[in-house]
């Protein structure tokens, strides 16, 4: 099938450089929000995972020297994540590579049928809001 072709293909370009699809996601988010960080709720919901599998996550994340935790200065119960430099350095050099990769995944589809699928993938979204 073509989903288990794409998850393979991933695996396989996420682990050459340390990275799972988990990882990678978590990451991107962190990076997307600047020094700002995210809390662990925030960061949950952008991933739609449950709160108990982000906790993991984080770990391992924590673990690779990858993000830390810091309390939020406005509310000292709240835990907030952040990228380490180490992590900033690799999406520095990692995101130009991956949107090399994204576009030869997509190459066999032309402009009309990419924006198709992105319209669909897009209403699938929405649906999967609402479950």
């Amino acid at each position: 099938m073509t989903w288990d072709a794409l998850e393979d293909i991933f695996a396989m370009h996420f682990a050459k450089y340390g990275l799972s699809w988990p990882k990678f996601n978590a990451l991107v988010q962190l990076y997307l929000t600047g020094d700002s960080g995210l809390t662990q709720s925030e960061l949950s919901t952008k991933m739609v995972v449950s709160r108990a599998n982000i906790t993991g996550l984080i770990e391992r994340l924590e673990k690779d020297d990858l993000v830390f935790r810091e309390n939020d200065p406005s509310d000292k119960r709240v835990l907030r994540v952040y990228l380490t430099d180490k992590a900033r350095r690799l999406m520095d050099f990692f995101m130009p590579i991956h949107n090399n990769f994204i576009s030869k995944v997509m190459s066999s589809l032309d402009k009309s049928e990419k924006e198709t699928l992105i319209w669909l993938l897009e209403k699938v979204k929405n649906g999967l809001e609402s479950i």
